[in-house]
């Protein structure tokens, strides 16, 4: 079984802005709405900061519930979360305080353009479509994807936006967060990482056809913990039933489904052996985190949206009606073929690989 490696394709470098391009005090980049999306873009933001002099800053500017991911990065100099879907007035007046050169938009909404306009900003650069282009003075083609046809990674769209900035490095490589968190907070939850974890993330937000079965993760924990190893359960609030039903499954395991914020998590997965996740925020994050693990697909597809980061095994049971990008499975006589066809001891056939390298 070989590991899983993003494929970008070959280097599609384009500058659009031009190499006089005046930087100012920084560039303002406008985040993707979703934790999992957010992490497929950050290989490409990490290069259009290396773009910037010492003089300019790198600024994020994301939906508050990013805030805390995009903040562990070293290389982002600050934050503006935005509470609502649009810019505030005192927000927007901060951002026109900071005199930017150049403002990036990676979502391929009419909103997130909006969001970089009229701000004062000279150039501000991001696809064409959605009726969005008079707000931008830069403008990459109208992003075309046909479901179930991809031959390349989601990064290669975010990297030839960093091109258009002026980079030129097209690989996934990235300096790695690092954040701060309570290791004493951590030990009170039952997390010591000096233990060797796995970890599971048995939800999928996106949809059941994302998720693989939570008795099928019980039994991978179960086998897991019979070896005297740890298993470290993690989620979203709204995840916390899903979480509780793999730990009975496997008779054992440590539910820190809902209990943990953001940073904590990255924190977690950045320090357990292994991660056991279906195509997920908590793939993305592990990957993000330079960990490594096992991912489940099933209506979703790995040549687009597969782990950035870290060593991973891909398992996908592909029949013929997949991938359909559903969140339900509507194919007729099926009922999540596509994820059930997975078996847990593929699953640990795999892990065994993976933590034996």
């Amino acid at each position: 079984m070989e590991l899983y490696k993003a494929v970008i394709g070959e280097p599609d470098l384009k500058n659009l802005v031009g190499k006089e391009v005046d930087w100012k005090n920084g560039v303002l980049v406008r985040s993707t709405n979703w934790l999992g999306d957010a992490c497929m873009t950050v290989p490409a933001v990490f290069k259009i900061y290396k773009l910037l002099p010492e003089t300019a800053k790198l600024y994020i500017l994301c939906p508050k519930n990013l805030q805390t991911f995009w903040e562990s990065f070293p290389w982002v100099h600050k934050v503006f979360p935005m509470s609502a879907k649009r810019t505030d007035a005192e927000t927007a007046e901060d951002i026109i305080k900071l005199e930017l050169g150049v403002a990036v938009t990676l979502p391929n909404s009419f909103g997130s353009a909006m969001d970089i306009a009229f701000r004062e900003i000279p150039v501000r650069l991001g696809r064409k479509g959605r009726f969005r282009g008079f707000m931008l003075t830069h403008k990459l083609p109208k992003w075309k994807r046909i479901a179930g046809k991809d031959k390349h990674h989601q990064l290669r769209e975010y990297l030839q936006i960093a091109a258009a900035c002026g980079a030129t490095e097209w690989n996934d490589h990235y300096e790695p967060a690092q954040p701060q968190v309570s290791l004493e907070h951590l030990k009170g939850l039952g997390f010591d990482e000096s233990q060797a974890w796995l970890a599971l993330a048995p939800g999928a937000k996106f949809g059941p056809a994302k998720q693989w079965p939570t008795e099928y993760y019980g039994k991978v924990a179960k086998q897991w913990l019979a070896k005297g190893k740890k298993v470290v359960v993690i989620g979203t609030p709204d995840e916390v039933e899903v979480a509780e039903a793999a730990c009975k499954t496997a008779g054992g395991g440590l539910n820190l489904a809902g209990k943990t914020n953001l940073k904590e998590l990255m924190y977690i997965l950045g320090k357990v052996e292994a991660a056991v996740v279906n195509d997920s925020g908590g793939m993305h994050l592990t990957a993000a985190m330079g960990g490594s693990g096992v991912a489940i697909f099933g209506s979703t597809d790995p040549r687009a949206t597969g782990p950035l980061g870290g060593k991973w095994r891909v398992l996908w049971n592909r029949i013929n009606c997949s991938p359909c990008l559903k969140k339900t499975c509507e194919a007729p006589g099926k009922n999540y073929d596509c994820l059930k066809g997975v078996s847990p001891d593929q699953v640990l056939s795999a892990l065994e690989e993976l933590t034996s390298d």
